[in-house]
């Protein structure tokens, strides 16, 4: 299972609409993804059940050892995504976690302990919503993943808070390499959010683009009252919407990524037989 982690220091920047729209865009094609909300916000969650999401989650697996996650990953309406909600003691189980005792021991392979508890072809790839702030949870989080996919929205600060990220993979990186046979931490993506037609928006991203080079996604995500159209009603936009600007740029992305990854796109003839056989 490829695990990629959505992340950005800076709040606002469109990470849990990036995470909601990917794990619908990597599901429709046809891989099985699982998103896990590690946010205590749940926004993820709510991205997929407006009505309102689980008390039970990553938050229980955190603190309980003999808990399963496939006792706590639940489906949901879009076909081939599951998600694992953040649990209502979340934002307590990463406080503990920044402590030298309780959740503070051994608190770096957490997320990576309960990810390998989920037995291998059960999904495809996970994707990880993040808090907005450096916590314990989120490095535990970097010690789990193969990657991470960096929304960055087109403002002035947008690089400032993306460079101290970009310090914090660096020394995650060079530790994973030193004691753990999890390899380096590398940038999958950068994907240009909440663009419009100013010409600040204008600048800025092509100064992302110019600083991050081919890692950027060519197409970026504009602003739309869209977003929170399908975001009220519990639906990915890149359903919702599907031939919108917005839906274009996430599929985009999701394709890229299953690219760059050497993930085998299912034949027409297996996809069909998926179908009928569900």
């Amino acid at each position: 299972m490829i695990a990629i982690a959505v992340t950005n220091a800076k709040g606002g920047v469109g990470k849990s609409t990036t995470a909601i729209n990917m794990a619908a865009a990597l599901a429709e094609r046809d891989y099985k993804v699982l998103l896990v909300d590690a946010d205590p916000s749940g926004n993820a969650s709510l991205g997929y059940r407006a009505e309102g999401i689980s008390a039970a989650g990553l938050a229980d697996l955190l603190v309980n050892d003999t808990l399963s996650p496939m006792e706590l990953i639940e489906a949901t309406d879009v076909e081939n995504v599951s998600i694992l909600s953040p649990g209502e003691r979340l934002a307590h189980c990463s406080d503990q976690m920044g402590s030298t005792t309780g959740l503070g021991h051994g608190r770096e392979f957490r997320i990576r302990r309960i990810l390998r508890q989920i037995p291998a072809g059960t999904f495809d790839i996970a994707v990880i919503d993040t808090s907005p702030v450096v916590t314990p949870l989120n490095v535990a989080i970097l010690y789990a993943v193969r990657e991470v996919l960096i929304p960055i929205d087109p403002c002035v600060a947008a690089l400032a808070g993306v460079k101290a990220l970009e310090a914090l993979i660096r020394d995650v990186s060079d530790f994973r390499k030193e004691f753990t046979d999890s390899g380096p931490l590398n940038i999958g993506g950068v994907i240009v959010t909440k663009t419009d037609r100013t010409l600040v928006a204008k600048q800025i991203e092509n100064e992302v683009r110019n600083y991050f080079g081919d890692s950027v996604f060519p197409k970026s995500v504009p602003m739309s009252v869209k977003f929170r159209e399908a975001y009220a009603r519990g639906i990915p936009l890149v359903i919702y919407d599907r031939a919108g600007q917005g839906a274009s740029a996430y599929q985009d992305a999701a394709r890229i990524l299953a690219e760059r990854w050497g993930l085998e796109v299912p034949k027409v003839d297996d996809k069909a037989s998926r179908k009928k056989a569900g």
